[in-house]
Order: structure tokens, then sequence, then C-alpha cells
């Protein structure tokens, strides 16, 4: 028997050692198959071909009782998983490039904890926050088998998650941005000083770039002097929810409404049509994600020869500048879309302002008695 298949441009002609028996036909789709799977996901060899080509009917691979294969579950979990586009691909990613080349092929039932715990030493992550986002795309897949009774407990569950250090904020100082804002002013000019009203708006709000890049002229409230957040863009594609689920309205100040009423200025004087509040000066289309703004601030640091840092510091350095300034810490916990008790654990340093220097002076001017 021969079979045939296309995979990535190439053609496949394979002569099989059954006979066209029902069982021989069983066996030869059963192979071809699986021989298309591993060319899929681009781990088929020549060993493979040739153990095709000296396969037996009997060989227990090929006739198993439990032969639904990992990909196949991890194809399932893909097709029913609710969540975003951006995060289905990244999960899909991940599988394909992590775990497919291991148990593409492997019946689920015969994978277990020590299977994988093989993989993950001769993956070598490099991070605890890489592995601890490989695991769950991986997690989910064996949910799905258990869930299908195609097994009888997952062997993830006896992997945890690695500890994952928390950083604390490391925004920059009043000074800093200042001097940051002021180089944008000087150094940007025609459709590029776009930019510079971006980072006023951001500095001063405090809004993630998701949310920045998903703004739209009608969310803003002139009359209250507010605007709305509700939504988020995430490689191009808008969601209807934050990234914390929670719809939230941010209040102006008076450099944050000069920033909104001159990006709007911005859109008029260059014609842009589209509904969204910003867009790229570069392709006059909205956002794909936010480089084309951090590449901006990361000159303007160069240029001011300020310690870099990411541009996403802009929104800690509005949460720190109102908590040191001794704005409630309920209003600023508001206004960044935290719980307080999120606002408390990552922000406790600036909570207390200059209390905090206050407190340490007394054990430099204490006196010891004898």
């Amino acid at each position: 028997m021969q079979i045939y298949f296309m995979c990535k441009r190439q053609r496949y002609e394979i002569t099989l050692p059954h006979p066209p028996t029902a069982q021989g036909i069983s066996a030869a789709v059963k192979i071809r198959s699986d021989l298309i799977t591993k060319a899929k996901w681009g781990v088929l060899t020549e060993q493979d071909i040739s153990e095709a080509r000296g396969y037996e009917v009997e060989d227990e691979y090929i006739i198993t009782e439990n032969s639904v294969l990992f990909q196949e579950i991890a194809q399932k979990y893909l097709k029913y998983l609710t969540c975003g586009e951006g995060s289905k691909n990244d999960y899909r990613k991940i599988l394909q490039h992590h775990w497919m080349p291991y148990f593409a092929l492997t019946p689920i039932i015969r994978i277990k904890t020590e299977d994988i715990e093989e993989v993950i030493f001769d993956r070598d992550f490099q991070t605890a926050k890489t592995l601890n986002n490989c695991l769950t795309p991986l997690r989910g897949v064996f949910d799905t088998a258990l869930k299908s009774r195609d097994i009888s407990e997952n062997p993830t569950d006896n992997i945890k998650n690695r500890k994952v250090q928390v950083d604390i904020p490391d925004p920059f100082s009043r000074k800093e941005m200042n001097a940051l804002l002021e180089w944008l002013d000087k150094n940007l000019d025609g459709e590029n000083r776009f930019y510079y009203w971006y980072y006023e708006l951001a500095f001063w709000t405090g809004c993630r770039p998701s949310e920045m890049i998903a703004l739209r002229k009608s969310d803003i409230d002139w009359f209250n002097k507010t605007f709305r957040i509700n939504k988020s863009r995430v490689r191009g594609v808008e969601k209807n929810v934050t990234k914390t689920k929670n719809v939230r309205e941010i209040y102006l100040n008076d450099r944050s409404e000069r920033a909104l009423k001159e990006l709007i200025n911005f859109k008029n004087e260059y014609g842009y049509k589209s509904s969204y509040l910003m867009l790229c000066p570069e392709t006059k289309e909205p956002f794909y994600n936010e480089k084309p703004p951090r590449l901006r601030l990361i000159e303007a640091m160069k240029g001011c020869l300020i310690r870099h840092r990411p541009a996403y510091n802009a929104r800690h350095t509005y949460a720190t500048m109102l908590l040191m300034d001794g704005v409630n810490p309920v209003f600023v916990a508001n206004q960044l879309g935290h719980s307080i008790s999120m606002l408390e654990k990552r922000y406790a340093k600036w909570i207390h302002g200059e209390q905090n220097k206050i407190e340490i002076s007394k054990l430099n001017t204490s006196t010891g008695t004898s």
C-alpha cells in the first residue's frame, strides 16, 4: 500500500508493508495521520519515514486502546478556549514551541509528571515567569483531557509555579519627568510632535499604554472634565475590557486636559479620519502596539542622560506624584484601576510621602542618655 500527503509544499509518497485489507488500511490511515502531524509541527525525520516503511500491523504503536494523542487534546483545548485572540495566539505559540516537539504524537494517557519535569529541565527556561506562563496552556490541555475522561488524573497537578520576584515600581522623579517632556517638546516637530502630547497625557493620567491607544473622542466628557477607560488595544485587536476588567473614570487636570485638546487638534490638522484619538504618525492607522511611542521616550532618556526605564513607568510616575503630594490613596487607587490593597502593596513606599523622611530623621537626631 502507498500513502501520499503534502505539507509545507513538499510531497511525500511512502510505500507501506501492509496488505490492502481492512486491518492494513486502518494501520495506513493511522501512520499517515501521525506523519502529517509531525510534518506540520516540524519534527518529521528520515527515521520516522524509514520506520513507517517497516511497520508491522501488530505493532503496539499502531494498535493501542487509548490512542488519543496530546496534539488532539491540545487542538480541542485551543478551540474551546474562552479568552481574547491575543492570549489564544500566545498559548498556541507556547504549545507549538515548547511542548509539541516532545508530546505531540504521544498518547496523552502515557504522559507522566516525570516526563513533564524532564522537558522543563531540557528546555532550561531562563526565568520563573517564562516557565509559569508556559505551564498555563499545558495545564489547560490536561484539564481538557480530564474533563473528557481521556485521563484519570492531571500530571501537572504536582508541578508548582516558581516564585517570581516582584520589583517595586521605578518611577521617574518629577524633575526627570519635566526634563523628558521638555526634550520631546523641543526635539519633535511636524507629525512626530504627536508623541509629545501622548506623553503629556500618559504622565498626567497614569493610563496603561494599551488603554491610551484604545481611546476614542467619544470617551471624553468635557463638561465633567473626565474620560472613561473601558477598553484596551493589544496587538492590533481592541478588547472591550481593561486589564483588570473594571471601567473607571479618569479626572483631568490642566495639563492632561490641554494634552487631550491638542491631540484632537493634531488629528484635525493632519486630516486623520479614524474615531481613535491616537493614530500612529508613521502609518496613519490605529496603533498595533505601544512600540512607536516607547521608542520616542527612549530617545528622550538618552538625550537627557536619564537612566533607562520602561515607558510604562509613566504610569508609576503619576501614581507616586499623587501619593507624595498627599492625595487620598482611595482616589489614587480609583484613578489607576487598582484595589486599595493592591495600591498599598505596590506603592507603600510612597503612600506616606515626606512622613517617611521625618520618621527616619528622628533616629538621626535622637540622643542617648548615660
